[in-house]
């Protein structure tokens, strides 16, 4: 048998980091202007940005944590604010940031500035909804404890703050704000949400 590659991650792990190679292979090599919303200290701008077709930015609210002369650009910008025009990235992710801000403003930027056909990225979180909920949350135990073995924990200085919408009322908001988007609950506390902006806004002229 052959031996299973060690995770990518596996100095630098947390919750958040294990899923990075998923997002990563979910952004197709054809997207060449890449966002990272909510970025932190830039760890996945720098995992996506060994691509030397790829042009990767990253934005945050907290500057202490841009590190000038990574291959990424960092921007100084609020989740529901970007300072970028309409349809100017190709695929854009987020990384645990709609916990932390208004989660509608968030996803409409994230919508405005990704491309007709680029891709949304979205690993979060949500709030333990009550009993019906254990079964889930034994088997995100179970994950972190086989996951965890022989890898390095690391916190990153980010600014951590606990979810306040349930995993229902979150996977509620990715279909209002997201129509026809791909919700999946991850092990380990995560939900990661799919989405692809239609190539023509409904009831455009090319529908006539």
């Amino acid at each position: 048998m052959t031996p299973r590659a060690p995770h990518a991650f596996a100095a630098q792990w947390n919750h958040n980091t294990h899923y990075y190679p998923l997002l990563r292979a979910a952004i197709p090599e054809t997207a060449h202007r890449v966002l990272d919303i909510g970025c932190g200290d830039g760890t996945f701008c720098r995992f996506l940005g060994d691509t030397p077709t790829r042009s990767v930015v990253g934005v945050d609210v907290d500057r202490r944590l841009m590190r000038p002369g990574d291959p990424a650009h960092y921007v100084l910008s609020s989740a529901e604010a970007l300072g970028f025009a309409d349809a100017t990235f190709d695929a854009v992710a987020m990384t645990m940031v709609l916990h932390h801000v208004d989660a509608e403003t968030a996803l409409a930027e994230a919508v405005r500035v990704l491309r007709r056909g680029g891709i949304l990225l979205v690993l979060g979180i949500g709030r333990y909804g009550g009993p019906p909920g254990l079964p889930w949350e034994l088997r995100d135990a179970v994950a972190h404890r086989l996951h965890a073995r022989g890898k390095q924990a690391w916190e990153p200085p980010t600014t951590k703050v606990d979810p306040v919408e349930t995993w229902s009322q979150a996977l509620m908001t990715a279909r209002r704000c997201l129509p026809g988007c791909s919700w999946t609950r991850l092990p380990m506390w995560r939900y990661l949400i799919t989405w692809t902006k239609p190539d023509a806004p409904p009831h455009s002229r090319e529908d006539t």
